[in-house]
């Protein structure tokens, strides 16, 4: 082919804030690259696993954040190619999490300037990389030189330099200035929300359960990566806590019984592996943080709380749901953006054995809600001293038991959970039944199997009875009282 192909200046703009949904996606970008080069170190052997960490300071006032971490570093000889190259990533697509060679650019949209700054082992020196990022923007313009490359646009933004530096450090920073305000990247605490759902962070040491569940993950054949990572300072833990608030409504308090981890197997191949916590399942979670089935790769977030809904015949169930599923299969392959799977065999295959999976837990889930349903109202009727009075008292049973009074407003009610709904209109079918029959019984069970009977004679022939027992001993008693019952 005799013409020489030009890639478009405005490729840029598409590889940098066109791949995500969100700025604060920028994070996950480096730490992914970060925990990419600890793995290396870890695998190396240069450094111990509990000794790697990614410190993230944000100066909200100077506009300023750095992301630094002490993985592996890039060498003096690579750093230049590694960092500037675009789609051109060494890294292999079966063991890392970042390989497609673009994300290092995610920060471009959001600032002034862009530093990259690395040293590895044994070097003297640090390879420094500077994006003049505000000359990207104007670049970028639509009234700008429309025939610029990409290779044009990186020659004229971009200044690598090497600076002296102590042979034995070991580190990657990513430099921000100029960060602008209204992508919300300088707001620590929304930084830090971000992070708790979407980066490879610890157990809580309060998280009772944590522990549990690496070791089950362990036993069943996965190790959990887990990381160390602060903002300005403040050491990150992912936000699952021993006690929950479900139900929209009703606002209970649960709390998790035990941990279940459920492995899905292509052939031989583990694909993916799942925990979740066992509940009372009262209802919706309240907190977003934690509700929901999450899809991790590397232990990072794939997708958001939601992601997992469709699983579920009913949608609403996976936000009843504590827990996260671990992708392991290096056939299914995280897409550009970490908002899903590419779509190939290997991705259907544990869709269909996780649509199953949660098809079961789902009839578990109606069968707990309806028993609960049921259990108290039982009690209650059995409790009332008096046949009678269960027919007065039933407005306070649906008040106190299944709460249709006061507690629910027509908008809560239409916000209620559906097996919540069909679990008490069965109820509610099955107790009219009971109380009508519970009206029609009388102490003497000869009168209660005469059909013939009306409810008013049934009554009647009931006082007489008790007036018999009392002047009769109990067999004389009981001789008159089956022979009135059988020929009246």
């Amino acid at each position: 082919m005799d013409h020489e192909l030009i890639i478009g200046k405005y490729t840029l703009e598409s590889l940098t804030n066109g791949m995500y949904t969100s700025p604060l996606d920028m994070y996950r970008e480096y730490i992914q690259n970060a925990v990419d080069s600890f793995d290396e170190a870890i695998t190396q052997g240069i450094e111990l696993p509990e000794k790697l960490s990614i410190d993230i300071q944000i100066d909200s006032a100077k506009k300023r954040i750095v992301i630094r971490d002490n993985g592996c570093g890039i060498s003096v000889h690579k750093a230049i190619p590694t960092l500037l190259d675009i789609g051109n990533s060494r890294k292999s697509r079966f063991t890392a999490r970042g390989f497609r060679g673009i994300g290092r650019l995610a920060g471009l949209s959001y600032c002034e300037k862009l530093i990259f700054k690395t040293s590895c082992r044994d070097e003297n020196c640090a390879t420094v990389i500077e994006f003049n990022a505000a000359l990207l923007k104007q670049l970028l313009l639509p009234n700008s030189e429309e025939s610029v490359s990409v290779e044009d646009v990186i020659n004229r933004i971009v200044s690598p330099r090497v600076e002296k530096e102590t042979a034995y450090r070991r580190y990657f920073e990513v430099i921000l200035e100029g960060v602008w305000n209204e992508t919300g990247l300088t707001d620590a605490e929304m930084v830090y929300d971000y992070l708790l759902q979407h980066a490879p962070l610890r157990f809580a040491g309060d998280f009772k359960w944590g522990r549990t569940v690496v070791e089950k993950m362990r036993i069943s054949g996965y190790k959990i990566p887990e990381y160390k990572i602060t903002v300005n300072n403040k050491d990150l833990y992912k936000p699952y806590r021993d006690s929950i608030i479900s139900d929209r409504v009703k606002r209970n308090e649960d709390l998790i019984k035990d941990v279940e981890v459920q492995t899905f197997y292509r052939g031989d191949t583990l694909a993916a592996l799942l925990w979740y916590a066992k509940t009372n399942f009262y209802g919706t979670i309240i907190d977003n943080s934690i509700k929901g089935i999450r899809v991790r790769q590397g232990n990072i977030l794939i997708g958001d709380k939601g992601t997992c809904n469709y699983l579920f015949k009913e949608e609403r169930f996976n936000g009843w749901m504590i827990g996260e599923l671990h992708v392991v299969d290096n056939d299914i392959i995280a897409n550009s953006r970490r908002d899903g799977f590419e779509k190939n065999a290997a991705y259907y295959e544990l869709m269909n054995m996780l649509k199953e999976w949660a098809s079961g837990l789902s009839k578990d889930i109606r069968h707990i809600s309806y028993e609960r349903s049921l259990s108290s109202t039982k009690k209650a009727v059995a409790e009332a001293e008096k046949i009678d009075e269960v027919s007065s008292d039933i407005n306070d049973l649906f008040t106190e038991d299944i709460g249709f009074t006061d507690d629910y407003s027509e908008s809560a009610f239409l916000d209620e959970s559906e097996s919540d709904e069909l679990a008490e209109t069965d109820y509610i079918t099955k107790l009219g039944i009971f109380l009508n029959q519970q009206k029609r019984q009388t102490k003497y069970a000869a009168l209660n199997l005469n059909d013939r009977l009306t409810m008013e004679q049934r009554k009647v022939l009931e006082r007489v009875f008790d007036l018999i027992t009392q002047e009769y001993e109990k067999k004389t008693a009981e001789r008159f009282v089956d022979t009135i019952s059988r020929k009246f």
